[in-house]
């Protein structure tokens, strides 16, 4: 085929594209280089709205997502979309070099396909991705430009996982069955609006609390008091997003019990009100 040969369009004024690209917005980066600072970072920041790209630099992992643990090599990329509940264990070396990339995206449909998917990324676009970002930050930079060069950068990144999505047939591996963080999560689903103790779950898996506990910690690499509190917060936070119920409904769904003591907790741990947090959403 000829390139200089373009066939004549029919119609002057429409194009062959009609669908508005989304734009990703509130762009961060930041490294974790410790095993430490991954696992308590992970534990501060909780589950949350935001989009989490995730390249690994340097060291093999495994990362908790939706029941499944998905092995985490150098060169890999995983995008954690909001609300997942996400954790990281068996680590290779305490010192590591992973890159995050969070942001926000008002399309959530558009990336779900990437939802669980490890992919390879390739070297060049996530590196224009830091340096782009390295110019935003720098003390000299008050270009609106070069924001939006990141935002090109993002989304043209986003766009290369999705057709490596595509042409990977990658298959996802199985939840498994006996697993115990499943087990324990299905648990908390059933149990909604109950305040569930480790003593619960102890007596429902017929273990003593204490064997509970160092089985949940070998398995989910976090302990099981945070790994309860955190599926609470997840639970909380998206209803305060996506539903329609009032505060202390939202505090006995999730199994705070009262409002009051939701309200004081919630405070406590993210800096502001359940009320507050809706608003900002």
């Amino acid at each position: 085929m000829n390139d200089s040969i373009l066939a004549e369009p029919k119609d002057y004024f429409k194009g062959i594209i009609q669908s508005q690209l989304p734009t990703p917005t509130d762009i961060l980066l930041f490294m974790r280089t410790t095993k430490e600072t991954l696992q308590q970072e992970a534990l501060l920041s909780r589950s949350h709205h935001r989009f989490v790209l995730i390249f690994n630099l340097k060291t093999n992992g495994h990362i908790h997502v939706d029941n499944r643990v998905l092995s985490f090599s150098p060169d890999q990329a995983l995008l954690v979309l909001p609300y997942q509940f996400h954790h990281y264990s068996q680590l290779a070396s305490s010192r590591l070099n992973w890159l995050f990339c969070t942001f926000e995206f008002k399309t959530e449909a558009f990336l779900e396909p990437l939802r669980n998917r490890v992919l390879d990324a390739q070297k060049n676009t996530r590196d224009a991705l830091l340096e782009d970002w390295k110019r935003c930050m720098h003390p000299s930079s008050q270009s609106k430009l070069q924001e939006e060069q990141l935002q090109a950068t993002l989304i043209r990144l986003l766009l290369m996982l999705k057709k490596e999505e595509q042409s990977s047939n990658i298959t996802l591996p199985p939840e498994p069955q006996q697993s115990l963080v499943r087990t324990i999560n299905q648990c908390m689903s059933e149990w909604r609006r109950r305040t569930v103790v480790v003593a619960d779950l102890a007596d429902k898996l017929n273990l003593s609390e204490s064997r509970l506990r160092t089985l949940f910690k070998e398995a989910a690499g976090i302990p099981l008091g945070s790994h309860i509190q955190n599926y609470r917060f997840n639970r909380a936070m998206s209803l305060l997003r996506t539903s329609d119920l009032s505060i202390a409904e939202v505090a006995e769904e999730a199994g705070f019990g009262s409002p009051q003591s939701f309200s004081r907790i919630f405070k406590k741990t993210t800096g502001q009100t359940p009320r507050a947090y809706r608003l900002r959403e």
